[in-house]
């Protein structure tokens, strides 16, 4: 029997030694077919395929063990597709390959990236525990979609944008997104998520007039926040999963005080929300925020 333990612990201590924690990296929505193809073992995915996080300056840096999981946005079903390079099969590759065994796997998404994962877990909530999984962070997340991408498949790909257009904007517009899978299962996974309400240079000005409340200049608070209903959130993506809640004068000559509030989807849990300076890019360094 003491031999029988004793060769128990010697496997056991051999397991952790050889573990390994896995920095899976998903990006979002992009004009450039960023798949690397089939992911057969954990040397796999090492490149940032077309440089979605390199191309901003966001290359990951002071953890170990980073992966990249790049998909085709175009294919079939957008964020939802199961075909060849498609963002649900790349992501379920890597889960097999990174995320079993001795193995875990730490998620850290972007933007369209959140609508991936979330959809992944969503509508499959049974396989969150044939995962080792210690973290899912949303950065930005487009979850709940965005007004940008409603814009994309109507009016511009209307007039011939057909490179706006396409089926990754299909499955993020706000019904797209909300109505692809059910937002309050994940299997029992907790969905971290940043959020900041500054705009880059390129968006100032323009992108907010189509963003109902407060936004990042790409997606509005409804989605950041994790909300379970479109709508003009004024209220910052205050840190936890309570209600918000906002106050806006009414009544007669708008001397009485009224309230709105909003609540969120269960799995959605807000970590840090980087106010006015904290653009839709810069989340993307938000993989640190806990």
């Amino acid at each position: 029997m003491k031999r029988i333990l004793l060769l128990g612990l010697v496997v056991f201590a051999a397991q952790n030694l050889s573990a390994t924690t896995y920095r899976l990296f998903v990006h979002g929505r992009s004009a450039k077919n960023h798949c690397s193809g089939a992911i057969p073992n954990t040397s796999s995915a090492t490149t940032d395929v077309q440089g979605y996080w390199s191309g901003w300056g966001y290359t990951p840096t002071g953890i170990a063990n980073v992966r990249y999981i790049g998909f085709d946005g175009e294919q079939p079903g957008g964020a939802y597709s199961w075909s060849e390079c498609g963002a649900q099969l790349q992501l379920n590759r890597a889960l097999n390959t990174f995320c079993t065994g001795a193995n875990d796997c730490e998620i850290y998404t972007h933007s369209t990236g959140g609508l991936v994962v979330s959809a992944f877990f969503g509508n499959y909530p049974y396989t969150s525990s044939w995962y080792n999984i210690r973290r899912i962070q949303e950065m930005a997340s487009a979850a709940g979609g965005s007004e940008l991408a409603d814009m994309a498949v109507t009016y511009l790909a209307w007039i011939g944008w057909s490179n706006y257009g396409g089926q990754l904007d299909h499955s993020v517009s706000t019904s797209g997104a909300r109505n692809g899978f059910n937002h309050n299962q994940s299997g029992g996974l907790t969905f971290y998520t940043t959020s900041g309400e500054g705009y880059d240079s390129e968006t100032y000005g323009i992108t907010p007039a189509f963003l109902p409340g407060k936004d990042d200049g790409v997606v509005a608070n409804h989605s950041l926040c994790g909300i379970n209903q479109t709508g003009s959130v004024n209220a910052s993506c205050a840190r936890g999963n309570g209600q918000l809640r906002e106050s806006y004068a009414c009544g007669f000559l708008w001397l009485s005080t009224c309230y709105t509030t909003w609540t969120r989807w269960t799995p959605y849990y807000t970590v840090y929300q980087g106010g006015s300076n904290h653009t839709h890019k810069k989340a993307m360094a938000d993989y640190n925020r806990r």
